[in-house]
């Protein structure tokens, strides 16, 4: 038996058994009610298979020229208690606030501002393909950037490299200094003989350095009257002597010239060279991380402020 009338107007519709379990509900007494303890098809769902939903809602019955684009809307606030599962495209047009863990398995695009306000957890490698600006203190064991661009701060490049750290004993005071410079990539080791005669230097020069660049600082301590050389040179070591065979003391720097590239011991530091930016360096740029060039200051002249 059907029942088929142009309109109808109700207070409440319910659908299959009577359902009690909601009388301890206030506003299951007000005028429009819809219960259905059943399933509930709307539109033309396009179903395959088993049920997969108490509710579920399709597009509207395809009428040429009247088929509305959406098959749900809702204004207003709406509640999810429990999974919410998406299976495919979701586009936000406003403002969205997360309040819980959030876990994304898969690509995530973003083509726009991307700004937060809260701690930042990562636990797997990020790839940036585009510039990327720190405004607040970053930290991270080894930041590893063969080719591409950090911004740390806005200023000048003036070719100064410094630090600057919190004083170790003045609260309120920090200590900035600024590395040395010079027309070599320079490493060097120091210390004091005592009871030996022999500099024993680094294992893992070997193959890092020029050692026909090495050059050797000695200064004898005590009061007596020293005459200390060096007699000997090779990957292992620095033998000293002093000419009259007395026991001595002293401090010792060592330096030495690190290949540009290990690899091609060719590869010269061009030290001055014709140029508008560091673009022009005649050599191999990828040897270099240029402080305020790769750091994305990009300022190719002195200031005159």
């Amino acid at each position: 038996m059907s029942i088929k009338c142009a309109k109808v107007s109700s207070a409440k519709v319910q659908i299959g058994a009577y359902d009690a379990s909601k009388l301890s509900l206030g506003q299951f007494g007000a005028n429009g009610v819809l219960t259905n303890p059943g399933i509930s098809i709307f539109g033309e769902s396009f179903q395959v298979g088993i049920m997969r939903a108490g509710v579920t809602i399709g597009p509207p019955q395809a009428i040429p020229g009247l088929t509305l684009p959406a098959s749900l809307e809702v204004t207003g606030v709406a509640n999810y208690f429990g999974l919410l599962e998406i299976f495919g495209i979701t586009n936000a047009f406003g403002f969205v606030t997360g309040f819980g863990g959030r876990m994304e398995n898969g690509i995530s695009i973003k083509n726009g501002v991307d700004v937060k306000s809260a701690f930042n957890i990562g636990l797997a490698a990020s790839n940036f393909s585009g510039p990327t600006v720190c405004n607040a203190p970053l930290s991270a064991p080894t930041v590893t950037a063969p080719v591409g661009f950090i911004k740390i701060n806005n200023g000048k490049c003036t070719g100064n490299k410094p630090f600057d750290i919190p004083h170790w004993k003045g609260e309120g005071k920090r200590v900035r200094h600024v590395c040395a410079e010079g027309p070599e990539a320079g490493i060097y080791i120091r210390g004091r003989l005592k009871d030996s005669n022999v500099i024993q230097l680094p294992e893992y020069w070997d193959g890092l350095v020029d050692y026909d660049s090495i050059s050797v600082q000695l200064q004898p301590i005590g009061d007596r009257h020293y005459h200390i050389n060096v007699i000997e040179i090779d990957k292992e070591k620095v033998v000293v002597k002093e000419a009259d065979d007395k026991p001595f003391e002293c401090f010792y720097h060592v330096w030495v010239a690190r290949w540009i590239d290990p690899r091609n011991h060719d590869e010269k530091l061009h030290v001055v060279y014709d140029g508008e930016s560091p673009d022009d360096y005649p050599g191999n740029n990828e040897n270099f991380l240029i402080g305020g060039w790769d750091y994305d200051h990009r300022e190719t002249q002195w200031g005159n402020e």
